[in-house]
């Protein structure tokens, strides 16, 4: 498995039944298990429907979530097809099942004995895959609910709710068994009201992790990842606040940003100089760093030799928009005839906080520093400041969005003119990554196709195999191209 993750796309062709493959080499593979999740999420229903039961099931295990390669991202019309194809021969051990595929099982499937391994597992399934229409999430929620009335609900119904927990209003989470805290553990994300739940109950001191004043760092480890959305209704009763992820870059940025102005003191204190110790080459390595210092200080405090000094060690910790803004302000300070491709290369999340201003003065030439400048776990791009990042790139004698180019921008493709990524060659799209064209125009989805279609032309003898290898790239405008 480990292996099919580095098999391009560009190197792989289809036989009739889809489920083996050939790669250059001529090596022949058997399973539809090696196959990289771009392909895997091209099949359709028409290429796999002749194919042997097995060769099927292969093809489902192969779709199911493994570690160290993304999900496979399925559309509804494929998941219904696994299911249609299985429906004779499904079985009760749930997790050989991508867990969308779930969504689609119906109760005569579940035994009733094993409805709560069902529910667990399907509590992991996007449940906005499904046609709105079907409300799979509410059904699926109702018939884990049961005979439930009330929205108390104990140690034992919690438990069979699983992941569904994720869809429970305030009211639910604030009056049922604590133990709930580890159901909502999975969930992706929460509403207002659903904090202001979960801060009730923790606050009640009911919790298996007590009184909120004698937390420690391990109890708020032992949190995680629920500690990323409480407010400052939670934080202020807690004497022990240095609690930064050491692990910043597995969570996302955007709730770091929000942890931290809860965490931190905003207060502007008064009279001239720092007051709470200067910013310095120790201080910087504290896996707490920088809370402590409220904006005013953190500006006064950090003198430009050290900022130039330390400036990987401070931008790996620092996730707020304002403090950022700080660091670039005295980064264009420390050099003001422009910043290197050494130093734009460790500015990670800083990046995003950055001016055009700040862009047009740094040093883009290599694509080790384009690389580095797009990587998503830093956030997202404004499509503005993306578009000057690449351009900046382009600009340079000898750089083009070659498959390297193409491989690291991604989504951010959609940032670039029209005019732009028509230079982008056949052969450059043919070796890169499926990319991520979800955010683009009709109008650049047009031309990406173009380029497509006549990248992967030597597939045209094989209708299913071409479809498979340029849907990715077909907007409104070019599947009417395609027919």
């Amino acid at each position: 498995d480990e292996m099919a993750t580095e098999i391009p796309m560009s190197q792989l062709v289809f036989t009739k039944e889809t489920l083996n493959i050939s790669v250059v080499n001529k090596k022949k593979w058997t399973s539809a298990q090696v196959l990289s999740s771009e392909i895997l999420q091209g099949f359709t229903c028409t290429t796999v429907r002749k194919a042997s039961k097995s060769k099927i099931k292969n093809l489902v295990h192969a779709c199911r979530p493994r570690k160290g390669r993304k999900k496979v991202a399925l559309k509804e019309s494929q998941l219904t097809c696994m299911y249609n194809l299985l429906d004779e021969s499904l079985n009760q051990n749930f997790n050989e099942y991508p867990a969308d595929m779930l969504l689609y099982f119906n109760s005569k499937d579940v035994e009733k004995t094993n409805c709560r391994s069902y529910f667990s597992a399907v509590g992991a399934a996007d449940f906005s895959v499904s046609s709105p229409i079907l409300n799979k999430g509410q059904q699926l929620f109702s018939e884990a609910r049961g005979g439930i009335s009330g929205f108390n609900l104990g140690k034992e119904e919690v438990s069979v709710l699983g992941s569904l927990s994720c869809r429970l209003n305030s009211s639910y989470i604030q009056n049922s068994d604590p133990s709930i805290l580890e159901n909502l553990k999975s969930c992706q994300d929460f509403s207002e009201s659903q904090v202001a739940a979960m801060e009730t109950l923790l606050l009640s001191g009911k919790t298996s992790y007590g009184n909120v004043t004698t937390w420690n760092k391990q109890t708020l480890q032992n949190l995680a990842p629920l500690p990323l959305y409480l407010t400052e209704n939670v934080w202020s009763h807690i004497q022990f606040l240095h609690y930064i992820l050491t692990s910043r870059k597995n969570h996302n940025k955007e709730k770091l940003k929000s942890l931290f102005k809860h965490i931190n003191p905003r207060r502007v204190k008064r009279g001239a100089g720092c007051t709470v110790g200067n910013v310095t080459s120790i201080t910087v390595r504290d896996p707490s760093f920088p809370f402590g210092y409220d904006l005013t200080q953190f500006d006064l405090c950090l003198d430009v030799p050290v900022l130039k000094e330390n400036l990987n060690f401070i931008c790996e910790k620092v996730d707020d928009d304002s403090f950022q803004e700080v660091i670039l302000r005295k980064l264009n300070e420390a050099y003001p005839s422009g910043v290197s491709e050494e130093n734009v290369q460790v500015l990670n999340s800083v990046s995003r906080s950055a001016t055009l201003s700040d862009i047009s003065k740094w040093s883009i030439t290599k694509i080790d520093t384009l690389s580095a400048l797009m990587k998503p776990e830093d956030g997202s791009w404004e499509a503005a400041k993306s578009n000057a990042v690449i351009t900046k790139y382009l600009d340079t004698p000898g750089n083009s969005l070659g498959t390297s180019e193409l491989n690291a921008i991604d989504a951010n493709i959609c940032s670039l003119d029209v005019t732009v990524i028509k230079n982008i060659t056949p052969e450059n799209l043919r070796n890169a990554k499926s990319l991520n064209v979800e955010s683009c125009s009709l109008e650049q989805k047009r031309v990406l196709y173009e380029i497509s279609n006549t990248s992967f032309s030597s597939q045209r003898s094989n209708p299913t195999n071409h479809y498979n290898l340029i849907n990715n790239y077909l907007g409104k405008t070019a599947s009417s191209h395609s027919h």
